[in-house]
């Protein structure tokens, strides 16, 4: 800048009186411009739960508490005027013949002090510009290590640039004096990670800085000119006498009598601790129980919606409101840490969110956040490590609601079963014998039997066309199934695409790797009418100077009709209770007057020589209010077994331990409050739907809007691999082919809606004679008691098979 050149040229009168030998200097000064950029130093991020009040972590690059220069003592500054500038209140930002004098006694360019305070403040603003200045490449790298080196560097051109900076701040934007020592006590650095004169009190001595007494103010003011070499915890002998100087300025001042400065001289140098404070820069720093992992999901959340930089989000002093409930976080961390020991290899895996918002409330495990022994660092909630196992029929029986299919669609399928559509030579069957080999959708679902959902796949959908099932998985947020199926394959598809081209029916028993967090918000979308909230961990970001930062929410859509979601929910309340795989560890809470938990097990079995056994088990569990899923398995190898579960049988984990570990956290939270389940038949502004079931596509269409209604066809839904819109998808049915199938929704509908109907492939599905009309689930609102789930039409044992080999990824449970 020329006005820092004009000022430098205004000290000429100094310059001369020190002659000659300094002309070349002089010179110099008199054509350097200042090219500084005040910035706010680097400050903390705070992360706060949904009440904007209860801290869960701080963030930062440098451990920074700014205060104002009116809550630092009095001595304090005097103690730092006395020993670092004396004439600092006389000069105008430069001591010219301090500096000009250390120049001249050095023909090597080396400086021998001359430094002002204010010239120490530029030289600390050169230097955090280049150690916080982003760098992502190599080249960018290097380039801020040369500003970092030329920042601190001694040589006399580097002082003669502070000089001219330190005359432009005081001579042109007149900042104050006052103003100078406040940005230097909070720009400076004291040693152990303390930036800042607070940081430095606290990390030192447990206090703000107002609190701070004379002796220990001068053991601070006497850490600036060597950190390192002063600092109390390494070096307390050398510390206290560097003090006893600072201490001893003080008197040479006249701020203090000598017998005052022997008084203080005296006092022992007591520290906060005995060894030097342990600094938590990131997640690790997390306050609130085990929360480091829900901060660390906050931070890559924020940057994945650009809506800050991992740079800004260390330094720029943001205040994040989270959406943890810290209360809750609380609960769910202590019950399920004292339910499964942290030294466990199996990881228990607990995310909680909002079924009507996607907020996540919770994220609990046994595994503590952090680098050390039995901790971890990895995004356990989020990466999609082990295989969904049975949890996927979810997807199967939403498919078959959607089409039409009601809860109580009958199907045979024995154990084994091969399918005769899906390609293959693999056979599946059910880890239970006493599965019936012909029952409806509701029975098959709480038992999780194996063959009813592949027999889905196998007969309902015409040529085994999985495109329903997957995609509507993909709709309702399992979004690890758009992740290349080959991840060393540049050009390999989708997971979704690879399972609907090869029409693979392992999709239904859970063979992909699975994330707990997504499977969470999928069964979410039933307890929430249909409705698909993304996870959202945050609820506004404001920087440093109190401006909100834009959050970019996913919008939530609809993605079932209210009628499917509550036929869901109606058939995953069976799950918990009479024959369901859920139903032991629910037993207890049901008969303390619980309301009724809509959810599904699944269990994952282990690799190769240990197939029998189980590497994951799963219990995806509802409410209105909470949804939430448990998974337990070895995120170092998913596939290992499970064989360290407290509470499991020789510590074989199954599905039904997974629900006894998501009780165990949530039944205190769940016993807070009563609900109930809306039913399917009763809606708002609901009129009767008529029947076009084997009616034509015409008919059909003519028949329900002459009641007001639109007409769509099922493939609609659905699209091809290439995003073009799906056409020509049927249903096996005992209509005529083209007929109208099946239809969705049957019964009542909201006035003007539009009703699905999927065509008729004219198979005709197998249904036993009679057909079998049972009433499975609890009625909505009501406490589900055991046994509620009724025996199924008796049909004949089939003729014993040799067993199968297993299917692809190994049966689930």
């Amino acid at each position: 800048m020329v006005a820092g050149v004009l000022v430098a040229g205004s000290m000429l009168p100094v310059v001369g009186g020190i002659g000659l030998a300094a002309k070349t200097q002089t010179d110099k000064f008199l054509t350097t411009s200042c090219d500084l950029q005040e910035t706010t130093p680097p400050q903390k991020t705070t992360l706060y739960a949904n009440d904007g009040k209860t801290v869960i972590a701080t963030l930062f690059a440098q451990d920074r508490q700014p205060v104002p220069l009116s809550q630092v003592p009095n001595y304090l500054v005097q103690a730092l005027v006395a020993t670092e500038d004396r004439r600092f209140y006389s000069h105008s930002g430069v001591d010219m013949r301090g500096l000009l004098r250390s120049a001249f006694s050095t023909g090597s360019g080396d400086t021998q002090g001359g430094s002002t305070l204010t010239m120490q403040y530029v030289k600390q603003v050169r230097y955090y510009q280049a150690v916080t200045t982003p760098s992502s490449t190599e080249a960018e790298r290097e380039a801020a290590a040369k500003l970092q080196a030329a920042a601190i560097s001694q040589n006399i051109n580097r002082k003669i640039e502070d000089a001219n900076c330190a005359l432009y701040l005081e001579n042109v934007k007149h900042e104050s004096k006052d103003t100078i020592l406040d940005n230097y006590l909070n720009i400076a650095f004291f040693g152990e990670s303390s930036y800042g004169i607070e940081s430095a009190a606290q990390n030192f001595f447990g206090k703000d800085v107002s609190k701070l007494t004379l002796p220990e103010s001068a053991v601070l003011v006497g850490a600036l000119q060597a950190p390192s070499d002063y600092d109390p915890y390494l070096h307390p002998v050398a510390s206290k006498q560097r003090r006893n100087v600072v201490i001893q300025n003080l008197v040479e001042v006249g701020k203090l009598t000598q017998a005052q400065a022997d008084a203080y001289k005296a006092q022992p140098l007591i520290l906060t601790n005995s060894s030097p404070p342990v600094v938590h820069y990131d997640c690790t720093s997390a306050v609130i129980a085990n929360a480091g992992f829900f901060c660390a999901y906050v931070s890559q959340w924020l940057e994945a919606n650009k809506t800050v930089t991992d740079h800004s989000l260390y330094t720029a002093g943001l205040k994040i409101i989270t959406t943890m409930d810290a209360k809750l976080q609380t609960k769910v961390q202590t019950n399920l840490s004292k339910a499964m020991p942290t030294t466990a290899r199996s990881s228990a895996i607990l995310p909680v969110l909002d079924p009507k918002t996607g907020n996540v409330l919770a994220m609990a495990t046994n595994k503590q956040y952090g680098v050390g022994p039995n901790q971890s660092e990895n995004p356990l909630f989020t990466d999609a490590s082990a295989a969904g196992a049975s949890t996927y029929k979810y997807f199967t029986a939403l498919a078959a609601l959607k089409a039409g299919a009601s809860p109580n669609f009958v199907l045979s399928a024995p154990s084994p079963y091969k399918p005769t559509s899906c390609p293959g030579t693999d056979a599946i069957e059910n880890d239970s014998t006493s599965i019936p080999t012909t029952t409806n959708m509701t029975d098959a679902f709480a038992r999780s039997s194996n063959t009813y959902f592949v027999g889905m796949e196998d007969k309902f959908f015409f040529q085994c066309d999985l495109t329903p099932v997957v995609q509507t998985a993909v709709q309702m947020g399992m979004t690890s199934l758009n992740d290349p199926y080959d991840q060393n394959d540049p050009k390999s598809p989708t997971v979704a695409q690879h399972f609907i081209a090869s029409q693979s029916y392992s999709f239904t028993i859970g063979t992909p790797s699975t994330s707990p967090l997504e499977l969470a918000s999928a069964y979410a979308v039933s307890a929430n009418d249909g409705t698909y909230c993304p996870p959202t961990p945050v609820l506004s970001v404001t920087n440093a100077d109190g401006n909100s930062l834009p959050v970019k929410r996913g919008a939530c859509t609809q993605v079932l009709t209210p009628q499917v979601a509550r036929e869901m929910v109606q058939i995953m309340n069976a799950e918990s209770v009479g024959v369901g795989t859920a139903a032991p560890a629910f037993q207890g809470y049901y008969n303390s007057g619980g309301s009724p938990v809509a959810g599904k097990t699944g269990t994952q079995a282990a690799a190769g020589k240990n197939a029998k056994l189980n590497a994951a088990a799963w219990y995806v569990g509802t409410t209105p209010n909470l949804t939430a899923a448990m998974a337990i398995f070895d995120p170092n190898n998913p596939v290992n077994p499970l064989l360290d579960v407290p509470g499991a049988a020789n510590g074989q984990a199954t599905g039904t331990t997974a629900a006894s570990l998501w009780m165990t956290a949530l039944q205190p939270t769940l016993k807070e409050s009563t609900w109930g389940w809306q039913s399917p038949s009763v809606m708002t502004n609901g009129v009767s739907v008529p029947s076009v079931v084997g009616d034509t596509l015409a008919v059909a269409t003519s028949k329900l809007a002459a009641s007001g209604f639109k007409l769509k066809e099922y493939s609609s839904d659905y699209t091809e691999s290439d995003g073009t819109p799906y056409s020509g998808l049927t249903c096996a049915s005992n209509a005529g082919p083209g007929e109208i199938g099946y239809q969705s929704p049957s019964g009542v509908a909201p006035a003007g809606s539009t009703i699905t109907v999927c065509l008729s492939s004219g198979i005709r599905i197998y249904v036993p004679t009679p057909q079998p009309q049972p009433q499975n689930t609890p009625q909505p609102g009501a406490t589900p008691k055991p046994g509620a789930t009724p025996k199924p039409a008796a049909t004949p044992k089939p003729k014993a098979t040799p067993k199968p080999h297993q299917a692809p990824g190994s049966p689930a449970r």
